[in-house]
């Protein structure tokens, strides 16, 4: 009896060790994936077209909201992604300008202090966190793009998404051209 007792121990032992490793191994996997998928501004790489060679651009203005209103006026908050996408797979485009407004019409953030290079097929993101909510249900982006070449118009859309205890919402508003250059 003591030696099948001993032997279930050992077992048991075993087994709680070797869930334990797994557990231990899952954790770090999921926290490789959240570093390596971890929101990192876009690195500013200088993209200045003289304006004489400018030959395609746009101004877009895209609705974006830091909040959207639930349960008889109560505020939900949403963290927002802004995704300029160069659909171009042979050209560059260089975004221009990146700026943030909140419901009344004022800026409150310049995304870039000078031109940014979005190479062919190249994304660039923008985040406004859920608890930045001084944009407003209202708030918006307007983004600028040039090319000194003939290029597809990016794809520029604001992806939302809020989540409060088991309830989440998410959403997508496409950027629409307001000017073009």
């Amino acid at each position: 009896m003591n030696k099948t007792f001993l032997a279930f121990f050992g077992t048991m032992f075993a087994l709680m060790f070797l869930i334990i490793l797994i557990s231990i191994n899952v954790a770090t996997q999921v926290e490789d994936i959240d570093e390596k998928l971890k929101y990192l501004p876009p690195q500013t790489k200088a993209a200045e077209i003289p304006a004489e060679s400018v030959v395609a651009g746009q101004m877009v203005y895209v609705p974006v909201y830091s909040h959207i209103y639930a349960k008889g006026g109560k505020p939900f908050l949403l963290e927002t992604t802004l995704s300029v996408r160069n659909s171009d797979p042979n050209e560059n485009i260089s975004i221009a300008t990146v700026r943030y407004y909140d419901t009344n019409g004022n800026l409150i953030k310049d995304y870039l202090d000078k031109p940014l290079l979005l190479k062919s097929l190249a994304t660039a993101e923008f985040l406004v966190a859920q608890k930045e909510i001084e944009g407003g249900s209202g708030a918006n982006f307007i983004v600028e793009w040039i090319s000194d070449t003939m290029v597809n118009k990016p794809v520029i859309e604001a992806v939302m998404v809020g989540t409060e205890g088991q309830t989440s919402i998410s959403f997508v508003r496409t950027g629409v051209a307001i000017e073009k250059q």
